[in-house]
């Protein structure tokens, strides 16, 4: 029950919560995709140092593959965040689930934290 009630936010957050989960996706958004870009690229680098033809193959394949799931994954949590500022912007509906939808976009970007009592 205590968790329905903290993500409808009837229930009185501390402004730290919301604030670090905001910054944990941001950091998620960002820092995740770079780290796969640079291991790829590090494994790259190996291969050709090493002078074989198979392993600089198998290295770009590698690079290529974590280039698109880094693309990726910023584009999901970015695309995610996107879907809950619209939601939460929308007016109009039943407002629990507004209430909830605010709630979810204040954790996920910052915005709407402020609610009414």
């Amino acid at each position: 029950m205590f968790i329905l009630e903290a993500a409808k936010c009837s229930i009185d957050i501390d402004p730290i919560v919301p604030a670090f989960t905001s910054m944990l996706v941001d950091a998620v958004k960002i820092i995740v995709p770079l780290l796969l870009v640079v291991y790829g690229m590090i494994d790259l680098a190996k291969a050709v140092m090493s002078n074989d033809e198979k392993t600089m193959k198998e290295a770009q394949g590698k690079l290529i593959k974590r280039f698109v799931y880094a693309v990726v994954i910023f584009f999901v949590v970015a695309l995610v965040q996107l879907v809950f500022g619209m939601l939460a912007d929308a007016s109009g509906g039943d407002i629990e689930k507004e209430s909830m939808i605010s709630c979810i976009d204040c954790f996920m970007t910052g915005d709407n934290c402020a609610r009414d009592k």
